[in-house]
């Protein structure tokens, strides 16, 4: 159920290397990954507000885009309450970040509530709370194609394109594969906030 929340901050700038459906070399930044039960809302919570780069790979609730996590395990109760495990706007608001990039890799993260300022959801929340730049999904996302889709975004983030040029990058690469070429494969994906790149010194140096 519990797929991926990774974590990266000092580690950025590290990289590891891998093959992709086109057989080329992706670069990747190393990360402080959360994996499975790890991911609970108390430790995601804990670590978010101290990294520049979040990457959360979990699902998202359809109606507000809030992300469901691992429960915490401190209740005795074991039916956990809602509260144990979904990431609301409330918590990123509190939590506070300074991360330059927040990537919600969740079904239906761009939802929120249509309000006259416009959609009130979880990228607001994150850019109030002092992310820079989120990236979220309009739609449900299937598992295997955005794994490839996320592959060629990092791999140009990594080679120092901004974040809109790395989600061009990556849709365009999409678009080349015959099994990912359909709209639904390649087009939830949003960028809202700064045009922001990864300068992997700058982020290095930041969390001396």
């Amino acid at each position: 159920m519990f797929q991926r929340y990774h974590l990266s901050g000092k580690t950025f700038g590290t990289t590891s290397r891998s093959k992709g459906r086109s057989g080329n070399d992706r670069t990747y930044p190393q990360c402080s990954p959360l994996t499975g039960e790890m991911a609970t809302k108390h430790e995601v919570l804990k670590r978010i507000s101290s990294v520049a780069l979040v990457h959360i790979a979990a699902h998202g609730k359809m109606e507000t885009g809030e992300v469901i996590l691992a429960p915490n395990t401190t209740r005795e109760n074991p039916q956990p309450h809602e509260e144990d495990y979904l990431l609301t706007m409330k918590d990123v608001i509190e939590a506070g970040l300074r991360a330059r990039l927040v990537v919600l890799s969740c079904c239906h993260t761009a939802r929120g509530e249509v309000m006259a300022e416009g959609v009130v959801g979880m990228a607001r929340a994150l850019l109030g709370a002092g992310a820079r730049s989120v990236v979220v999904t309009l739609w449900a996302i299937g598992d295997e194609g955005t794994l490839e889709f996320m592959s060629f975004f990092y791999d140009a983030l990594a080679k120092g394109k901004k974040a809109s040029e790395a989600l061009n990058q990556a849709m365009k690469c999409m678009r080349e594969i015959e099994e990912f070429k359909e709209v639904i494969y390649w087009a939830p994906f949003v960028l809202i906030g700064d045009d922001v790149n990864l300068d992997v010194k700058d982020i290095r140096s930041r969390n001396k």
